[in-house]
């Protein structure tokens, strides 16, 4: 049977649904709002307001951030609003400040470039606006948003037509010029540390390439910003000065900046930016060398670059031929190889023009530039590679053809295994660049291809984890540039390659956005070449989205691209390779149920190729690549025996047959590597099982199999566990049975050593060997379920020795379901059949309903007890079905109720099953006889409810149900039991639930009902008062029981002993008890009881004040706080109490008093004057006896 999955790939949703700026009306009233004075008189709620007001616009216009066109109708209309209130003198600088935020986040929103476009930048702007900037603290970080726009608007104003000298006053001194201000302002703001730094270098690179600086202040400016980016150890300080040299490149004209290059790149050069800690000043200065390049060479259009005719979809398939290749084989299509430029296609054929830009001069500093952007490439930063990438691009866009040659030559270089991931990535990144610019020509794609298909396979193993993904994806990337880059007819020799490559990315690689990538770059070529294998039907079966689920990829997609020959091999071969070897165990596993499901689509391949192939593997001394070829060998010869025709020879099954005892003699079961090839031996033995494999000398084979199986039923690992007892079952289903009859020699030794081995002194021991007995085919079982199922409920019981034994207990539960249900009930033989131990083990099995067990792990006793609801349900059905008379009332009745009482308690999957169970049980048919008040049970779970409506893991929709059955007496004590568990628990939802389903219960009910409710309730107490589990649960469950008033009338009732009984039994489980819990909820429990008349009051209130004088400060302190509390509630009656003015007293002492800081000698008095308020007698220390 072949692997599925069944994950479903979800459908993508609507992206961008907005289709206007709906909010436009009010986003203009709050600016507009902004006119309106401060609140003087409450500055705190002026601030709220406007506080308010901002995170509302922010709100507002994030929702654009994906569609920020649509701001653009309106824009103009909110600016000018903003200005408006900027301009004026009568609004506060505050008001001002909060227009500037709200510029700010539409800046944010929309992009300063196109918000600059719509402020006013008349002259008459330059003064105010540049005086405003000069009055503001750059240190001020609350008003960072005010100078940001003022820098953006002083950026738009300073490109006014005339010389600025015309603005200054006659005989101002040299400083004040309004040339001299606008540098300083410039330079004291592209050294801030905020964002404020990238709105000055926009604003330098618009000041100072005008006519009236470029002449003085550019070369000064140059200079200042190069000995700051020269000096050492300056921090972040230098992203300042490289932020404005780099807007400078990139706004001026070459004619005014390239007399400053060479200074510039040997700055450049001196900074050390290899060395620089922040990356981003790596970056900026790799944008600097870049445009540095692109200064010394003329803006041109290069002839050389390939130029395809058509890239446009449409235009495709009007293309001769083109139609009659899609999706046949590209070996077809007659290509012809390019290795110069061709003249025809696609590329120009202006050779004197391409002859005249040879003899263009290069100069030699070019050489130093792409010398520094090949570093960048190498750089340890994806942003600085990426940065690199384009810059080399762009400076290849302007060279010759014989020095671009060169360059993509060296980038070439980067893409060989002595270099790291950095510079293949980068390297990566580069031939992309090229490809989209038409600088990557035809002749270069022999070269390329290898290189890439390398690059799309790219996995370097770390320590747990690999370096890789970033540049598979790069080499997706650089897929997709060539499906857009290249005619059709000239890709045609490289499709086959290429194609059966992204076709292995997309099916098998481990990340998601590397498999989403490669379906991106496969889909592009089949639309825009057209020449892929099967491009259309692989398309519609793997699309961007389907690709998404690894499974789906891996086990379905890859099986159904298989059948087409021209991927098969190629695909078989890189699991073989590649995949078996990778360092995640879960691709080990993925990769040999791909192969399994791969084999029917190459079956004679396998044979004669990969199966030896993985053999010589599994010798590996590298413990990955033996793991992932042992599973895969196994997987492959289980597929293999399921079809016709098809058989392994015998020199191959002898060396399967050895690869244990290969294994065992290199003692590579050792250590942490051993764990590894244990499992990986389980699986293969499990999977040769399945495949009925004969081997020669069989008995010698399976002797050292059954013999590690052995050994692994005792690792402490539980997959080693759990994969030992799937490989025994298949083991002794294949080879210690025949005709359906067993081995009885290897059936004495095996069940006698496993039964041995149920009693031993170790928990792994247990679990193992009950993981064993309950996967033995029962035809091996017969003759000895007598003492299997002895061994068995021994193994279940609690004893001090074994009392945290949880898994062991659970896994010999599951082992006696398993049994039982093996070897049924029909005979009566008690060596052959279970018809004579099933009271033992359902009996068993409600034993195993009242483990709950603890330890630090949590309430681990839940594993049991989920385990024996399994086991009963199992076991009811089989008797109801086969022999009803076996079962008992008693047996039955307990089942019920202890399985009723785990839907009510606290662990949400618990109750889950435990409702599962119940509803089957419940609804079975045959009907199982002796259920308690079945009709009644019936009428409150209803069929169609229980397998429709009723979703079992909410306690909203059981806890309604369940409480219905306190009515019923077989089930009362049971749900009590539960319900104190819930009520009484920690969860809040679960507390809430829970408590308010009981209190509307028992508000309907009668004073009879709540009376034999009650006493249940003081039964359940007084048993369990010992009992930790119990007794915590149970304060909070009366705490809260009491204070609902729903159990009033029974508190009311002066013929009643139930309070008198709560009161005893709290005072005795609580009497020398130091648990915080215990004694915070006994108090919670005496100051409820205060609410009860007569004895028990002032019983109860003693007690309570007999605690104001505890050793522990924090429990006198919460003492004082609930009896305070308690008072209020139930201290209005004075001939209980005492009178208005007393209590009144008493209230000041308890809520005066610093109970947890005074020293119980002081409290003592205290306390006694409380007794003296009260009327009640003084407590009295009593000696302790000394032993």
């Amino acid at each position: 049977e072949e692997y599925s999955n069944e994950d479903l790939v979800e459908t993508p949703g609507l992206g961008c649904s907005l289709e206007r700026f709906t909010e436009w009306k009010e986003i203009s009233d709050m600016v507009t709002s902004l006119r309106i004075q401060e609140n003087e008189h409450s500055p705190s709620a002026d601030l709220r307001d406007s506080e308010k007001s901002y995170e509302r616009f922010k709100y507002i216009v994030n929702l654009y951030k994906e569609q920020p066109h649509l701001l653009d109708p309106y824009l103009e209309q909110i600016l000018d609003e903003i200005i408006t209130i900027v301009r004026s003198d009568d609004i506060s600088v505050k008001r001002k400040h909060q227009a500037f935020q709200y510029m700010q986040l539409i800046s944010n929103v929309r992009g300063y470039k196109k918000v600059v476009q719509h402020l006013p930048h008349a002259a008459a702007d330059l003064e105010p606006v540049l005086t405003m900037l000069e009055i503001q603290d750059e240190n001020d970080i609350s008003l960072w948003e005010t100078r940001y726009c003022l820098l953006l608007w002083l950026s738009i104003i300073v490109k006014i037509p005339f010389h600025m000298s015309r603005l200054d006053d006659f005989g101002i001194s040299e400083e004040k010029k309004m040339l001299n201000r606008l540098v300083e302002i410039c330079k004291k703001y592209i050294m801030v540390g905020d964002v404020c730094k990238d709105a000055c270098a926009f604003l330098i690179s618009h000041f100072l390439t005008r006519l009236d600086t470029k002449e003085k202040h550019l070369p000064e400016f140059i200079n200042w910003t190069s000995n700051w980016i020269t000096q050492k150890d300056i921090s972040w300080k230098r992203l300042g000065p490289l932020s404005a040299i780099a807007a400078l490149l990139k706004y001026g004209k070459r004619e005014d900046l390239l007399q400053y290059a060479n200074n510039l790149l040997k700055t450049m050069q001196s900074m050390g930016w290899k060395q620089e800690p922040y990356r981003l000043s790596r970056k900026l200065a790799i944008k600097i060398i870049q445009r540095i390049g692109l200064t010394y060479l003329k803006p041109r259009v290069i002839s050389w670059r390939y130029k395809r005719g058509g890239r446009v979809l449409d235009k495709i398939t009007d293309r001769g031929g083109v139609g009659d290749i899609v999706g046949k084989s590209p070996a077809k299509v007659q290509a012809p190889l390019i290795t110069r430029l061709d003249p025809i296609k696609g590329v120009c054929n202006v050779e004197d023009k391409e002859e005249e830009e040879e003899y263009q001069e290069v100069p030699e500093e070019i050489e130093e530039v792409i010398d520094e952007l090949m570093l960048g490439l190498r750089d340890p930063d994806i942003t600085v590679r990426w940065s690199a990438a384009k810059g080399i691009g762009r400076v290849m866009g302007r060279m010759n053809r014989q020095f671009g040659d060169e360059v993509i030559g060296h980038v070439l270089e980067l893409l060989t295994p002595r270099e790291n991931d950095s510079a293949w990535h980068g390297g990566c990144l580069a031939l992309a660049e090229f490809s989209k610019r038409g600088l990557l020509l035809p002749s270069r794609l022999p070269e390329v291809m290898p290189l890439v298909k390398l690059a799309l396979v790219y996995d370097e193993p770390i320590g747990y984890s690999s370096v890789g993904s970033h540049i598979r994806d790069a080499a997706c990337y650089v897929s997709w540039t060539f499906a857009r880059a290249y005619d059709s007819v000239i890709f045609g020799p490289y499709v086959n390659q290429l194609a059966a490559s992204l076709v292995i990315t997309f099916c098998f690689d481990r990340e998601v956005n590397i498999r989403k990538a490669a379906a991106a770059a496969f889909q592009e070529h089949i639309g825009r070449q057209g020449t892929f294998p099967h491009g259309i039907e692989i398309l519609t079966n793997a699309d961007y989205f389907a690709v998404g689920v690894r499974n789906n990829s891996f086990l379905n997609i890859s099986v159904f691209i298989a059948q087409f020959e021209e991927y098969t091999t190629a695909m078989i071969d890189h699991l073989v390779e590649r995949k078996t070897e990778h360092w995640d165990i879960a691709m080990r596993d993925l990769t040999a149920k791909t192969l399994h499901n791969l084999t029917k689509r190459a079956p004679q391949y396998m044979v004669e190729i990969v199966l030896p192939t993985l053999i010589q593997k599994s010798r590996s001394l590298d413990a990955n690549i033996r793991h992932g070829s042992i599973i895969a060998i196994g997987e492959i010869a289980h597929a293999l025996s399921l079809l016709d025709n098809i058989s392994l020879g015998n020199d191959l099954i002898s060396s399967i047959g050895e690869i244990v005892s290969k294994l065992r003699d290199r003692h590579q079961f050792k250590g942490i590597s051993g764990e590894l090839m244990k499992i990986a031996c389980c699986q293969l033995i499990h999977k040769c099982s399945l495949a009925k494999m004969e081997f020669k000398n069989g008995h010698d084979v399976i002797d050292d199999w059954q013999g590690l199986l052995n050994e692994c039923l005792c690792h402490e690992v539980a997959n080693i566990r759990n994969n030992a007892a799937i490989a025994l079952e298949s083991l002794c289903s294949q080879y210690y049975q025949k005709d359906g009859k067993a081995d009885n020699t290897k059936c004495v030794e095996i069940i006698q050593l496993y039964t041995r081995n149920l009693a031993a002194n170790d928990e792994v021991t247990r679990v193992g060997h009950a993981l064993a007995l309950g996967s033995i085919p029962s035809t091996l079982l017969l003759g000895w379920v007598d003492v299997i199922i002895n061994s068995l409920i021994r193994c279940t019981l609690i004893t001090s020795h074994t009392e945290k034994w949880v898994d062991s207990r659970r896994h010999a539960i599951k082992a006696l379901t398993s049994v039982c249900s093996n070897v049924g009930i029909a005979d009566s033989d008690p060596k052959n059949s279970c018809q004579a131990h099933i009271l033992d083990v359902l009996l068993c099995f409600t034993e195993g309903l009242t483990d709950y067990t603890k330890d630090d792990r949590g309430d681990t006793g839940a594993w049991v007890r989920e385990a024996s609801m399994t086991g009963l349900q199992v076991l009811l059905q089989l008797v109801t079905k086969e022999a009803p008379q076996l079962l008992t009332e008693e047996v039955v009745r307990i089942s019920m109720c202890r399985i009723s009482q785990q839907a009510v308690e606290r662990i949400d999957r618990t109750r889950a099953l435990a409702g599962t169970v119940f509803s089957t049980l419940l609804h079975n048919i045959p009907e199982i006889p002796f259920i308690p008040e079945r009709e009644a049970v019936i009428d409150i779970f209803p069929e169609e409810a229980c397998k429709n409506e009723i979703n079992w893991l909410s306690h909203a929709d059981t806890f309604p149900k369940f409480t219905l059955m306190l009515n019923l007496p077989s089930y009362t004590e049971s749900l009590l039991l539960g319900l104190i568990a819930s009520v009484g628990g920690l969860t809040e939802s679960l507390v809430k639930t829970s408590s308010q389903c009981l209190f509307d219960y028992l508000a309907t009910k009668s004073i009879n009902e709540l009376t034999r409710i009650c006493e249940l309730i003081v039964s359940i107490y007084e048993t369990n008062m010992k009992v930790d589990r119990i007794l915590l649960p149970m304060l909070s469950f009366l705490e809260k029981i009491l204070s609902s008033g729903v159990i009033k009338p029974v508190l009311d009732d002066t013929t009643s002993d139930f309070a008198k009984n709560i009161f005893n039994i709290t005072k005795t489980a609580v009497a020398g008890s130091l648990d915080k819990n215990k004694l915070l909820g006994s108090v919670d429990l005496y100051c409820q009881l205060i609410q009860v008349r007569g004895d028990v009051c002032r019983r109860a209130l003693g007690r309570a004040l007999i605690l104001l004088c505890h050793r522990f400060g924090w429990l006198r302190k919460a003492t004082a706080a609930k009896l305070y509390e308690a008072l209020i509630l139930y201290g209005e009656d004075e001939e209980e109490f005492c009178s208005a003015e007393k209590l009144d007293t008493a209230m000041a002492i308890l809520s005066e008093t610093e109970w947890s800081i005074i020293p119980v000698e002081e409290a003592r008095p205290i306390r006694n004057k409380l007794c003296e308020i009260f009327g009640l007698a003084i407590p009295t220390l009593v000696p302790v006896a000394k032993s």
